[in-house]
């Protein structure tokens, strides 16, 4: 994770923002439950965050051994016609901000009325940090 990351995520930190630390067993359950294989950005914030995030923001991840919000979560939107090679990292209302895991490793919104894949940013730091920075500013 870059610099700039830590420094938002330590400065807006508060108690139960994160699940904490996850093992790289718990990591692999759940790809081989999903059938994909995680980016190695998002890979890392899970293991070191497992899920959460600052003001207000929620990204799916793993939780520990016996439950996964990301798999939770991409299993339903599956079922709604998410194709497989995306996981769901966030459900905002109407969408869902979705990560690539075969090509590029882009985030796109997808929604499950128009099917439509629009890509919003080209990897999962550039989510996460404009994601963080929108909740920030939006403080005030």
């Amino acid at each position: 994770m870059n610099k700039k990351l830590e420094e938002m995520i330590n400065e807006y930190i508060e108690k139960g923002d994160f699940i904490g630390e996850v093992s790289d067993d718990h990591i692999k359950k759940a790809e081989r439950t999903l059938e994909v294989s995680f980016p190695i950005e998002y890979k890392d914030f899970v293991k070191k965050y497992g899920s959460g995030g600052i003001c207000g923001v929620d990204i799916n991840g793993v939780e520990g051994a016996d439950y996964a919000s990301v798999v939770e979560s991409t299993e339903r939107y599956r079922k709604l016609g998410l194709p497989n090679k995306y996981i769901v990292l966030e459900s905002v209302d109407e969408f869902v901000y979705c990560l690539n895991t075969l090509e590029k490793y882009n985030v796109v919104r997808w929604d499950d009325i128009s099917k439509r894949e629009v890509t919003r940013y080209t990897t999962f730091i550039e989510y996460l940090q404009d994601n963080f920075q929108e909740a920030i500013d939006n403080l005030d």
